[in-house]
């Protein structure tokens, strides 16, 4: 028998997305402890030409680089770790517990307002971190404090303290069409200011990590994106952030994912106004549709998403949304599955309005579900 999922959609959807990023068995973020086989023996550290528009030569990947380049920044983190003299279960009976900051990870991020200090990164790369360390090419080294972060788009959003900082500009356009250059600009294993080029490769990929986050209408990309790389712009051949480095399954080659430019605008706007991203709140439950229940609700086919249960005074309740109900449209997205549910919400913006379009006793209908923020206990 089917195994029919329930998909929580009044705020749950966002915070299980607290391992944003991640896919395959793990993220585009250096942590300590893993053992890849090699010793890197870093020499001195010497700038390397076209990083800062010193030297080099021409062309446009070069002249992209150079734009970009100087606003790209390493992150460290560290977190404070506790333990007991004694260790195990005897720390619960023996003396206070003794502490010390360790180093957790290591990623990318890229400035985006030199004025202001702000500085662009993952959610996942600071998450729990008590301590971020941000490095310039320059040599320039600040600590940062974390302004908003979310989950859900994976995210963040720090500042720094500094004077004539350089800065990248985040693209307005739209995504440049598949087979488009593109360039990752990060620092992967620790080697900073590392520069891979290739080629938009598709776009709206939705991603699902083990621990069951979702990102959605992600770029992919075969630019090389490895361990470090998270967090840091992808370019495109003016200079300009496309999107932001984000994932990458590890058993393939040449398969990255970066969060794109339309996401990290609007979050950013979220968090300077609310000092967060607001999600919307649409108030029910859904399930997956399988061949013996869409016969029963007499579907034309098992596409769809049930809903379970509506909870009382919430969007879907003011809109005449019923139990029993099945979701086949929002706005102009064709629902298959619960999962479609789940990526139109994460998509959507609160303040605006959703066409939802629902089977009812055989028929269609029609209904405009305002998108409203959950309130703080919904979901929780």
């Amino acid at each position: 028998m089917r195994r029919f999922g329930v998909v929580w959609l009044i705020g749950t959807v966002f915070v299980t997305s607290a391992a944003g990023g991640y896919i395959g068995s793990r993220q585009a973020a250096v942590r300590s402890g893993r053992d890849s086989g090699w010793t890197v023996l870093t020499p001195k550290l010497v700038q390397a030409p076209g990083i800062t528009g010193d030297s080099g030569g021409g062309g446009p990947v070069i002249a992209a680089i150079r734009k970009v380049g100087p606003a790209v920044v390493n992150i460290d983190t560290t977190a404070r770790r506790y333990r007991y003299m004694f260790g195990g279960m005897f720390g619960d009976f023996f003396g206070e517990p003794r502490s010390q900051e360790v180093q957790t990870g290591e990623g990318s991020g890229v400035i985006i307002d030199g004025a202001k200090g702000l500085v662009l990164t993952n959610h996942h790369v600071i998450d729990r971190a008590e301590r971020i360390t941000v490095s310039l090419p320059d040599k320039q080294t600040f600590q940062a404090r974390v302004l908003g972060s979310d989950a859900s788009s994976d995210l963040a959003l720090l500042k720094i303290d500094g004077k004539n900082l350089p800065q990248a500009r985040i693209s307005q356009a739209p995504t440049p069409p598949i087979g488009s250059w593109a360039i990752a600009i990060g620092n992967p294993f620790g080697f900073k200011n590392t520069v891979t080029v290739g080629v938009i490769s598709a776009m709206g990929r939705t991603l699902r990590s083990p621990r069951g986050s979702t990102l959605e209408n992600m770029i992919q990309t075969d630019a090389a994106i490895n361990p470090g790389n998270s967090g840091g712009p992808l370019c495109d051949m003016g200079g300009e952030v496309i999107g932001l480095n984000t994932a990458i399954i590890s058993e393939a080659q040449g398969i990255g994912f970066a969060t794109p430019s339309a996401t990290i605008r609007w979050a950013v706007e979220e968090i300077q106004q609310y000092g967060r991203v607001r999600h919307p709140w649409p108030g029910f439950y859904v399930r997956d549709i399988g061949g013996s229940l869409a016969q029963r609700l007499k579907l034309p086919s098992s596409a769809g998403a049930l809903i379970v249960q509506v909870d009382p005074g919430s969007p879907a309740a003011g809109a005449g949304i019923e139990a029993g109900d099945v979701v086949v449209q929002l706005d102009d997205r064709a629902i298959d599955s619960s999962d479609d549910v789940v990526g139109a919400f994460l998509q959507a913006r609160v303040g605006g309005t959703m066409k939802i379009v629902l089977w009812r006793d055989g028929r269609k209908i029609t209904r405009e579900l305002a998108l409203k923020e959950a309130p703080s206990s919904a979901g929780i």
